[in-house]
């Protein structure tokens, strides 16, 4: 099969990552062009991934101008601009790789969802975790029947110290009203698509939802706290504070590409003086996580009952202090669980024989396809988007637009509960 061209909109995080998969790893795609208007986000693509300068955009409509010239799409924008960004390529005809969440609200959901089929055109959504060794067994469990029907879903989220700050509290996520999203739609809405797709033999019918902004709030912030970790906080007080900038930012980066995007620089090539005067200075990163001003919850749960009357819930906290996933299912001739950083998962059933149960481990870590971000799903997604493009058959995994809308509806009618008190119909 010839290498797929693609167009990248949105030259982040995200983007790049699925690119690299795409390009390098599975060695199907090129990177033929790209739009973003940062310029240094289009420098660092034509570095990275060869683009040639007259293919660098910074607009999409210098991109639009030039008609279809690429085969498909890889759309990684900021949540809001996903709809705006992507429908006037599905008029042009293009398949769209598109980020989760598809959008910040129902109208635009179901009208990027009518345009894709208007226009004939494929819209996976990259609800990655679907195409993890460890989901995607759990899948197959479900769907050869070995632990019957499912009764009961329950998945639990632990973010960690360090994602809650540089994403949530601090980071570009942390005002709904800036980012357009909530925090359930920013980071469960993977939580919410697998729940419907693991239970989709019927729909959500009743979803309530309870939370709030408890935690990590200006009444919370250690005492004599400063404004900025690097400026006017005692350091009597940082030393004991697990949101301190300088451990978290400058001695220990996990996602170095996050916090010094501020500066207009590849963080490749920031200086660690530069970090120390943004920190002081203008970056988000810098300032007291208590008293930074985000309004995303810090904590919610969602309990969702569904047409065959099966259950589901789950629950995201932030700042814990190990983070992952775990899930628990519950059917009617057996049970599954496990946690999707280790790689491990417990199939039981009733034994007749001791009246207690018997047990099995699956350990999916054997999948060479575990390695990588997202527990191997970023791969096994842009696998399957590849394969779908050239005209393949879908996966059991496989995120069409239709498979996304109930995953997403249901975040929206969950902070709608939430914020109401009340449940509410799906």
């Amino acid at each position: 099969m010839d290498k797929l061209g693609v167009l990248v909109i949105g030259c982040g995080d995200r983007s790049t990552v699925y690119a690299n998969e795409g390009c390098n790893i599975l060695n199907a795609m090129t990177v033929k062009a790209c739009v973003d208007p940062d310029v240094s986000k289009l420098e660092l693509m034509i570095k990275q991934f060869g683009v040639s300068r007259e293919n660098c955009f910074t607009s999409i409509d210098q991109a639009l101008a030039r008609g279809k010239f690429c085969d498909c799409i890889i759309n990684g924008t900021m949540d809001k601009l996903h709809v705006p960004t992507t429908m006037p390529f599905l008029e042009q005809g293009y398949d769209v790789l598109l980020e989760k969440p598809v959008c910040n609200n129902e109208k635009e959901l179901l009208q990027l969802r009518d345009s894709a089929k208007k226009n004939n055109c494929r819209i996976f959504v990259c609800h990655v975790l679907r195409y993890s060794p460890f989901y995607r067994k759990i899948k197959e469990l479900i769907l050869s029947g070995e632990i019957g029907e499912v009764r009961h879903i329950s998945t639990y989220e632990h973010v960690g110290v360090f994602l809650t700050s540089v994403s949530f509290v601090r980071g570009k996520w942390s005002r709904e009203s800036e980012c357009g999203s909530s925090l359930l739609l920013a980071k469960c809405s993977h939580d919410m698509d697998l729940i419907c797709w693991l239970n989709n033999s019927t729909a959500p019918d009743t979803v309530s939802s309870r939370g709030g902004r408890d935690f990590i709030t200006p009444e919370n912030a250690p005492e004599g706290a400063g404004t900025r970790c690097l400026v006017d906080c005692p350091q009597s007080v940082r030393d004991k504070c697990i949101y301190d900038a300088k451990p978290m930012y400058l001695d220990n980066c996990l996602l170095p590409w996050y916090p010094w995007q501020c500066t207009g620089k590849d963080y490749r090539e920031i200086t660690e003086e530069e970090k120390i005067e943004s920190l002081k200075t203008y970056n988000p990163h810098g300032v007291c996580a208590y008293k930074a001003g985000g309004d995303l919850v810090d904590h919610q749960t969602v309990n969702v009952r569904f047409k065959n009357g099966s259950y589901a819930d789950h629950t995201v906290t932030l700042g814990s202090f190990r983070d992952g996933r775990d899930i628990f299912v519950a059917g009617t001739l057996g049970e599954i669980d496990g946690r999707a950083d280790e790689g491990r998962i417990t199939v039981r059933h009733y034994d007749r024989g001791t009246s207690w149960y018997n047990s099995r481990v699956i350990d999916v870590n054997e999948d060479a396809e575990s390695a990588g971000s997202h527990y191997g799903g970023d791969r096994g997604l842009v696998r399957d988007f590849v394969n779908t493009v050239a005209g393949g058959e879908l996966s059991i995994s496989a995120t069409t637009i239709d498979d996304s809308v109930n995953g997403q509806l249901l975040v929206f009618r969950a902070d709608e509960s939430m914020k109401k008190g009340v449940p509410v119909k799906f």
